[in-house]
């Protein structure tokens, strides 16, 4: 019995320590203090920093982390993108700055093979202290290390642009975001404007993609130039919303919900366009108005630019929840805020919804409902 217990204790050790490093690969650290985390999270405890150049053993992948071993045997986790794996081929990154040299060797007094401009993809084949051999255009050679943002993929995309870049394909980004509604007319100056940059943010929040943060990388570009993709910002709220609307009952919590004061963003379900209103009044249902002019414009673009009575499917979204509603698009009665352009009121009914005239449920207004509620699931 206690040869078996020592037995599993052996084989225990074996897969901790040295028999997991057989199979590691060789891998540098490419920025200054770099931490090593006990998890593969950056709210976890720092086991130490690393400084650029340190050399790690990758024992594993996990996400966007890579497990590693130190040379003092301490094993944590560093993220992809301050790490570059000698024997894993090559890493892609991209250009930072226009007429970076790309140099015969790694100094900056070797001769220049060729210049790269901004937001160029290159091929990062080995780090040498704070220079890296690349290759690019067919071409190779080395770049400093702070001219190259690395990426988590093996090649980079044909461009990349961020804020500062300028050019004929910033203009193009612009262009694109300006048709879809992100960027106004405005910032369309072929520079890579504070402005741009958070219309790729908005945009790419909207479409869900991966790499939320303002620069324009290779899955922002092939979405944005998708010509099979009709996103818009009118009607990007829709897209984002869909699947997460509930029912409530207006005498079940959704009075108190959405109460007098609150404001709120209504979302047309069958164009998928969303204003913002405010409730001013209503006991059975919402009394509610378009805050700004703007709004008012949104709201007769969704009646089909007339005024109706006819009720609508839409989804109200206040305070953490999206709820399934019916309106008409019809101004009458009170008219609190006159700058608006809306020369009345309109009525939000919620799930149970009665008229204030007859202190009855509207059939029509309840079908709109469920419509909206079966639409948003």
């Amino acid at each position: 019995m206690l040869c078996k217990r020592l037995w599993a204790l052996l084989l225990a050790v074996m897969t901790l320590v040295p028999a997991a490093v057989a199979a590691a690969e060789n891998a540098t650290i490419t920025a200054e203090g770099v931490n090593l985390r006990q998890q593969a999270d950056t709210e976890s405890n720092a086991l130490r920093t690393l400084a650029l150049g340190s050399q790690v053993q990758v024992l594993a992948q996990e996400g966007g982390w890579y497990r590693v071993l130190l040379p003092d045997e301490t094993v944590g986790y560093i993220r992809q993108d301050y790490i570059f794996v000698q024997d894993g081929g090559s890493r892609g990154a991209y250009v930072l700055d226009d007429d970076t040299a790309l140099r015969g060797g790694p100094d900056e007094h070797t001769y220049v093979v060729e210049r790269l401009a901004a937001g160029q993809g290159v091929r990062v084949k080995r780090v040498v202290g704070e220079w890296y051999f690349v290759s690019a255009n067919e071409k190779a050679g080395y770049v400093h290390r702070q001219h190259l943002t690395m990426t988590t993929a093996s090649m980079a995309s044909a461009s990349m642009l961020k804020q500062g870049m300028e050019g004929q394909e910033v203009e193009k980004l612009q262009q694109e975001l300006y048709r879809r509604g992100f960027l106004g007319k405005d910032g369309l100056t072929g520079t890579y404007s504070s402005a741009t940059r958070k219309a790729v943010l908005e945009y790419q929040q909207a479409a869900g993609l991966g790499s939320a943060d303002g620069v324009a990388g290779a899955e922002t570009l092939n979405s944005i130039y998708d010509s099979s993709n009709d996103l818009k910002k009118e009607t990007a709220t829709f897209t984002q919303l869909k699947g997460s609307v509930i029912l409530l009952d207006w005498f079940e919590g959704g009075e108190e919900w959405l109460h007098k004061g609150a404001k709120f963003t209504v979302t047309d379900v069958r164009t998928g366009l969303s204003f913002r209103a405010r409730r001013f009044g209503g006991w059975y249902h919402a009394d509610v108005e378009p805050i700004t002019a703007s709004d008012t414009a949104i709201m007769k673009r969704v009646a089909g630019g007339t005024w109706s009575w006819d009720r609508r499917p839409i989804w109200v979204t206040y305070n953490g929840k999206t709820v399934a509603a019916s309106m008409h698009c019809m101004p009458h009665m009170a008219n609190p805020t006159r700058s608006n352009n809306f020369d009345g009121h309109f009525c939000i009914h919620l799930k149970g919804s009665k008229v204030h005239e007859n202190s009855k449920e509207c059939p029509r207004h309840q079908a709109c409902v469920t419509e909206a509620y079966r639409a948003g699931r």
